[in-house]
């Protein structure tokens, strides 16, 4: 049986339900644009070592995003690397891309001629010699030209602390160029 219309109760929604599903919203569509509708995902690292020092330092946890999208000089990221038949996943410095001329004089980095602003520090000066670096001198090198390929990563300690990076490694890559570190879990920005 039909009942009329002027006869139907309409219950109005409740303001705490529509207070509920507002906040519903909001949240999914920041998770939307956060994860880029759902092709990129945040992870949290920890900083085992010094390597990254000044920048970052050991022990600290830290927030990345996968894939790293579009890279940068000066960006940090997380790289594969293979030691054996162990892979690590090692944050390093974007620091030059294909086609790049690169220098260092003493443990200052030089990309195309120009000195580059990010920090970085030498513990000990008198330890430049390592038998593993792809040139003997870990503070003096260059001028290398970044192959097509290939992005040129470091750590921002000089010394060997700084392995594996690509005074060791040779260029990395882009394809093992997993994540790219933002910020540090106290909402310090990473760069």
């Amino acid at each position: 049986m039909l009942v009329p219309s002027s006869n139907r109760r309409t219950t109005p929604i409740a303001p705490v339900t529509a207070a509920v599903w507002l906040i519903a919203a909001v949240l999914l569509a920041a998770v939307l644009w956060t994860t880029r509708f759902g092709t990129r995902w945040p992870s949290v690292y920890f900083m085992t070592g010094a390597s990254m020092e000044p920048t970052i330092g050991a022990e600290r946890y830290f927030l990345t995003w996968s894939p790293p999208g579009q890279l940068a000089r000066g960006d940090l990221v997380i790289f594969r690397f293979m030691y054996g038949t162990t892979e690590y996943e090692v944050l390093r410095r974007v620091v030059a891309f294909g086609g790049d001329t690169v220098s260092m004089r003493a443990g200052a980095l030089f990309v195309n001629g120009a000195r580059q602003p990010w920090p970085f520090r030498v513990l000990e000066p008198r330890a430049w010699r390592s038998t593993y670096a792809r040139d003997s001198n870990l503070y003096d090198w260059g001028p290398w030209v970044v192959s097509s390929d290939s992005i040129m990563l470091l750590s921002d300690t000089r010394d060997i602390l700084g392995w594996p990076d690509s005074r060791f490694t040779g260029f990395i890559s882009t394809n093992d160029v997993v994540a790219r570190a933002t910020r540090t879990l106290d909402f310090r920005r990473l760069r």
